[in-house]
């Protein structure tokens, strides 16, 4: 899986989660969850806090997600 779909599978709870968090979690170097998340956030994936330290998945993002989720279950293999 990709850092950048294991930041959007982390923040799938629609929570606000620390960006020092995310990073030990998805074991990314500071510069790069910046570089990440500061792209996802200008592509309206995500919202950042105004101070830029914590990220959450945008209400539409998590709405195409628990669609594709959904759909994912009901497909066999």
């Amino acid at each position: 899986m990709s850092k950048v779909s294991d930041i959007l599978e982390l923040l799938e709870n629609g929570k606000w989660h620390d960006l020092k968090e995310i990073r030990k979690k998805i074991q990314l170097q500071d510069l790069d969850i910046t570089s990440v998340t500061k792209f996802l956030a200008q592509y309206s994936f995500i919202k950042l806090d105004k101070e830029g330290k914590k990220a959450r998945l945008d209400s539409s993002t998590q709405d195409f997600l628990k669609k594709i989720r959904r759909l994912e279950g009901e497909e066999k293999p």
